[in-house]
């Protein structure tokens, strides 16, 4: 069904990766980016929230290979869905449809990924507590089931601590891949060396590693240029509509031509300095067991004082 997936982290490069990739002539990626199609957990955990099947377009094994429709045979197919590996059960379900999928996992220092991810959900209307450090302070509600947005997809993509405890996010995809099948990239050092990464990839898939694609940026950091229209165009229903009515292809065009002339490029907030130095010290511990999995030092590239 797939022979690669990117599975995350958000924020940490995997949209540049995923476009680089699906530029090569061997390799095809499904449209759209993220169908999110294996972590059954987290659709069910929205719909028993929502009551009913309010996100996550595709379900069944027909969905799924529509989105490889535009494929031609032989091309190496590849799916690009940051939830993968917040999901419990994707790793499981990607092995069971290909044991021999090659899997590239993107992270990011952690407390930049949160801080990242936070002001992305914000853009998107999925988070609605401008504070970051508020909205921290309310992952301990929102695991109960309150102070739940009333856009976001799942409640799980707002339990920001959780989500950067990569650790055991890892620990489930090495134990259903062999390591060889793993590719472990950190955003840091993708985004100084594009090609040299790009590359990396290029090996693990085993396609031509002579094709070069067209390396650029692909998001910069992005605020809305009028909060009540970016709130109005992301409306769920309003989206939902004008999904069904242009198809998933015309239906990105629309929205990333909508995004361009909404949002501008703006440099992210700064995280105070009180605020990161005490989640770098909560996320310390995290960084070593890291560390250990993927088999390298993470605490020199993330500028963790060593203990």
């Amino acid at each position: 069904m797939i022979d690669f997936a990117i599975v995350g982290q958000p924020k940490s490069g995997t949209t540049a990766l995923a476009q680089f990739l699906g530029q090569h002539p061997q390799i095809c990626m499904s449209f759209p980016k993220e169908p999110v199609y294996f972590a059954t957990d987290l659709i069910q955990e929205s719909d028993a929230f929502y009551g009913s099947r309010t996100h996550f377009e595709f379900r069944t094994e027909q969905d799924y290979a529509a989105l490889f429709a535009h494929c031609r045979p032989r091309q190496l197919r590849g799916d690009a869905s940051t939830p993968y590996l917040l999901s419990k059960v994707a790793a499981s379900n990607i092995r069971a449809v290909n044991p021999d999928v090659k899997i590239i996992i993107m992270l990011r220092e952690p407390v930049s990924f949160m801080h990242s991810l936070h002001m992305e959900y914000l853009n998107e209307t999925i988070e609605d507590e401008p504070d970051f450090a508020r909205a921290l302070e309310k992952e301990s509600l929102r695991k109960a089931g309150r102070c739940i947005p009333a856009r976001a997809r799942c409640p799980s993509y707002l339990f920001y601590r959780e989500r950067a405890r990569y650790s055991s996010q890892l620990a489930r995809y090495y134990a259903e891949f062999p390591r060889e099948n793993l590719l472990v990239m950190l955003m840091e050092e993708f985004r100084q060396d594009n090609e040299r990464h790009y590359r990396y990839a290029l090996d693990l898939l085993g396609v031509d590693p002579q094709y070069v694609p067209s390396f650029g940026l692909v998001h910069a950091s992005r605020a809305p240029r009028s909060r009540w229209l970016n709130q109005v165009l992301n409306t769920p229903a309003f989206k939902r509509v004008l999904f069904k009515a242009l198809g998933p292809r015309r239906y990105r065009a629309v929205r990333d031509r909508v995004a361009g002339l909404v949002l501008k490029e703006q440099p992210r907030p700064g995280l105070s300095p009180v605020l990161e130095r005490t989640l770098r010290e909560e996320f310390s511990a995290e960084v070593d067991r890291v560390s250990d999995l993927v088999g390298r030092d993470l605490r020199s590239v993330w500028s963790y004082p060593d203990e």
